[in-house]
């Protein structure tokens, strides 16, 4: 699990995260076609997802200028989270479409765990620093 860890922050951190979020609201938008028996196209997904990409689109703009790990569960993964959720629904809101109270608990329920357990799982959270022995350089 090392490996991916690092993998995970290497760089800075800023290209996988982002990455690995794009690519989970995809599967977001593509889950909730799905349940609701909807066709699974380019067209159809990109549809159903783009309020909720440019919501974490602008969560990453902030975190970045913030300067906070976006790795990281806290605050980063929590501040990506509600900024997509609300900036999402608020986008739906904005072209005419619903944001029915159902479907905001469960697109918060799902991106809440799509958003934060990548961060949690991978123990992003931790600072990786070399231990260094205090008794080596003491004589």
């Amino acid at each position: 699990m090392p490996r991916i860890r690092s993998f995970y922050r290497a760089g800075g951190g800023y290209a996988l995260p982002l990455i690995v979020d794009l690519l989970l609201i995809v599967v977001f938008a593509i889950i909730g076609r799905m349940s609701h028996s909807e066709g699974v196209s380019l067209a159809g997904i990109v549809t159903t997802g783009w309020p909720f990409v440019l919501g974490l689109l602008a969560a990453w703009v902030l975190v970045t200028l913030f300067r906070w790990r976006p790795w990281r569960p806290f605050p980063a993964g929590v501040f990506v989270w509600v900024v997509t959720v609300g900036g999402g629904m608020l986008l739906r809101l904005a072209i005419g479409d619903t944001a029915e109270v159902a479907f905001v608990i469960v697109a918060s329920i799902v991106l809440g765990a799509f958003l934060l357990l990548p961060r949690l799982l991978l123990d992003t959270g931790r600072e990786t620093r070399p231990r260094v022995n205090a008794s080596a350089g003491v004589r």
